[in-house]
């Protein structure tokens, strides 16, 4: 048996984890920076999440405000860059939209070898804080309730810190195309009485000019 067996598969009602729930935990520690201070590696937040929908990702953009006041280093690791509009919303509210071509490659990175997907959703706060959630590659259907949250866990933190620097080291800079909605520019409507003069037009100007000339018999 697998060590994620043990773990039961989340029901429909709770399969998306809240973002309120990160919120809190994020809340949590910013409050005690601002209230007890804190060395240089206890202002670094890594995050390895599926894609900017997971709720952990979310809930950065909640306290991007918070996190930059308490001038936090922020590196993030996403399976997929889409949906491209909460990728946006992220990198707007953490002020590290690229521009000029740039990449984002000091903070957002993507995966593209298929098997760090074997990798699980982890948020690192400081040294004492650590979150590991399921892994990148099960899908939505088939997760399992693996969830722990461990604080004040200087070791946990230390080994997720260095899967972290592993995976970052592999993962790909998210390019600033990845940060561009597309849209498709819808073709113009046309009426069908237009359409078919325009048509007709057309076959006259580009058809060949035929004549039936008179038959000519000799007698």
């Amino acid at each position: 048996m697998g060590f994620l067996s043990a773990f039961h598969k989340r029901s429909s009602s709770d399969r998306q984890q809240p973002v309120d729930r990160f919120a809190t935990i994020l809340s949590t520690y910013l409050h005690r920076l601002e209230t007890k201070g804190g060395a240089t590696q206890e202002r670094v937040l890594t995050l390895i999440a599926r894609s900017p929908a997971s709720p952990a990702a979310r809930a950065l953009s909640v306290h991007a405000k918070g996190l930059e006041r308490e001038q936090i280093s922020v590196q993030i690791i996403f399976a997929k860059l889409a949906p491209t509009d909460l990728l946006i919303e992220l990198a707007t509210a953490l002020n590290i939209m690229p521009s000029d071509g740039a990449s984002s490659a000091s903070t957002i990175r993507f995966i593209k070898s298929p098997g760090l997907l074997n990798a699980h959703e982890q948020l690192v706060l400081g040294v004492n804080t650590c979150w590991t959630g399921d892994m990148l590659r099960r899908s939505e259907e088939q997760r399992n309730g693996l969830d722990i949250l461990e604080e004040e866990d200087p070791g946990s933190v230390r080994l997720a810190q260095f899967a972290f620097n592993a995976i970052w080291d592999i993962a790909r800079p998210a390019p600033s195309r990845a940060f561009v909605i597309r849209r498709t520019t819808p073709m113009p409507v046309v009426a069908p009485i237009v359409a078919a003069a325009e048509l007709a037009a057309a076959e006259n100007n580009s058809a060949p000019i035929r004549r039936t000339l008179p038959a000519i018999t000799r007698h």
